[in-house]
C-alpha cells in the first residue's frame, strides 16, 4: 500500500493540487473533514467537498469521478444510505463512491451488506478504503504507473 500511496502522491504533484469530492447523503462535518484529511495524505491533493441535494447535480459535478456518500451510524444510517443510492441511481450514472462516515463510529457497523446490495441491485461500486477508491478514480500516470 505504501507504493500505491507514493504513486498517488507523485501523480498529484505532477497534475494538480486540488480536487473536489462530490458528496451525496448527509455526511457530518467530522466525517467530511476526516475523509478529506485521509485523501490528502494519500494523494497529495487538497480536497474540497461539494454537497448535493437530490437532483441538483451540475454538468461539471456529473462529470467528476470523485464522489462519496455519507453513511450515518446504525441501521438507520445504512437504510438511509441505500435509499439515497437508489434515488441517485435513478437520476444519474454514479461513478465509484467512497463511503464517508464519522471516525468515532467507523467500527460500529459492518458495511459489507450495503456494499454488496449497492453492487448487486443498483450496479454501484462502493469503497470503504480511501486508498482503494483513489486507485480506481485517479487517472493513470503518464508513465503508465499506478493509478
Amino acid at each position: 500500500m505504501n507504493d500505491q500511496a507514493a504513486g498517488l502522491r507523485a501523480y498529484a504533484s505532477q497534475r494538480r493540487d486540488k480536487a473536489s469530492l462530490v458528496t451525496i447523503g448527509r455526511p457530518t462535518p467530522q466525517a467530511v473533514n476526516a475523509t478529506c484529511e485521509r485523501l490528502s495524505a494519500l494523494s497529495g491533493l487538497a480536497w474540497e467537498t461539494l454537497p448535493l441535494a437530490l437532483g441538483e447535480a451540475s454538468s461539471a459535478q456529473r462529470s467528476s469521478p470523485y464522489w462519496g456518500i455519507g453513511v450515518a451510524p446504525g441501521a438507520e444510517g445504512l437504510q438511509g444510505a441505500y435509499r439515497d443510492l437508489k434515488q441517485w441511481s435513478q437520476r444519474e450514472r454514479l461513478p465509484p463512491l467512497l463511503i464517508i462516515r464519522d471516525p468515532a463510529a467507523s467500527q460500529d457497523m459492518p458495511l459489507d451488506n450495503l456494499v454488496d446490495a449497492a453492487r448487486r441491485f443498483l450496479g454501484i461500486k462502493l469503497f470503504t478504503d480511501p486508498a482503494d477508491w483513489l486507485a480506481q478514480t485517479l487517472p493513470m500516470t503518464e508513465s503508465g504507473g499506478t493509478r
